[in-house]
This record gives C-alpha cells, structure tokens and sequence, in this order.
C-alpha cells in the first residue's frame, strides 16, 4: 500500500464529527425513547439502535475531522453569537427513514415548522459569513434518528406526537461512542 511507502505517511482517521443542533430537553429525550422502544416492540425492525443520550436534531453539519480546526470552532462559535432567533416548539409526529445503504429510521416532522427552518437558514448564513463552510443539504428535513443500518424502509405517522419545546441550540463535538461534547450552547429570544 501507498502508506507502507517512504515519504508517505496513512491518513488519519476521522474520528470527530462537529455540527450545530438541536438536543432534547430530558422530558422530551425520554419520549423519543419510549417511541423508539414502541417501534421496536411492534416491528422489530433490525438495525443498530442508538442510545438516548445520542438523540439531537442536526441543524448545520460542519464535518468530520481527525481533529477539529480550532480555527474553525471559533469562527463557527462567533457566527452562531449572531444569530437571533425566537423560541418555538413542534412536533415529532412521523417515523419514517432515508433509503441508503446504512438506512437511518428516524422520527420527524410532517410540516417542518417556519421557526426551525428559519433557525437553521439564519444559522447557515451566519456561517457563511464567517468563512465556515458546511456539508450536507440547503434544504432541513427535521429528522432524530433512533436507527441505523434499518433493512427495511418505514413511513408513518408516530402513534403519540411529542411535543420538542426549544429554548437553545449546541454545537456538538461528536467522538464515536463517547458521549458528546458541547462545545457552546446558543439560547434562543
């Protein structure tokens, strides 16, 4: 291999995923559990189950890093300071999933409400600002996902709603399997 060659040094694994979210207040983490072990009690669905401290809402993927830039932390720290946004609620009334080959089933939104699409434009454009460029799509799809690796696909509205009251959003510095780390927390107006 390449990396066995002199002059050639193996690249280093990612292993940090940095992104702004939005993390479940204990009441609300708790229900998405108990939808989660519900699923899994009627469907059966194989896969790999995640954990409830592991639930959160990405709002901006940052990327994955072997380490994270501290050029780029604080660029994206000063750019979530300038975003002003009210505090809202919605609702997680669908599990539906993503077709891929690592097939993530999540709980979502039917309507993404105005307030979280609007967090999230306000949040993109403040990193813009500040030279922090992100990955994924321009568009949210509201989605906490509960499952990876599902073998089937599933659509449906979630049998008991719950209710997400948001008051802030984080910056999360994700480090497989160890629980994240908040970087900065942002309270919303």
């Amino acid at each position: 291999m390449q990396g066995d060659l002199p002059g050639f040094a193996p690249a280093a694994a990612a292993s940090h995923n940095l992104f702004f979210a939005l993390s479940p207040a204990a009441s609300t983490r708790a229900a998405i559990a108990a939808a989660a072990d519900a699923l899994r009690a009627e469907l059966d669905p194989r896969g790999r189950w995640l954990k409830p401290p592991r639930y959160h809402l990405t709002l901006q993927f940052l990327g994955a890093f072997a380490q994270p830039p501290p050029d780029l932390v604080a660029r994206a720290i000063a750019a979530a300071a300038q975003v002003a946004s009210p505090r809202f609620e919605f609702l997680l009334d669908v599990v539906g999933s993503f077709g891929a080959r690592s097939m993530p089933v999540w709980l979502g939104c039917q309507q993404a409400p105005a307030a979280l699409l609007q967090l999230h434009d306000a949040l993109g454009n403040a990193l813009a600002r500040h030279g922090c460029r992100t990955h994924g799509t321009n568009r949210l799809v509201p989605h906490v996902t509960i499952l990876r690796d599902a073998e089937q696909a599933l659509r449906r509205p979630l049998a008991q709603p719950i209710t997400w009251h948001v008051d802030e959003f984080v910056l999360i510095d994700s480090q497989p399997p160890e629980p994240y780390r908040v970087t900065g927390r942002w309270p919303l107006a």
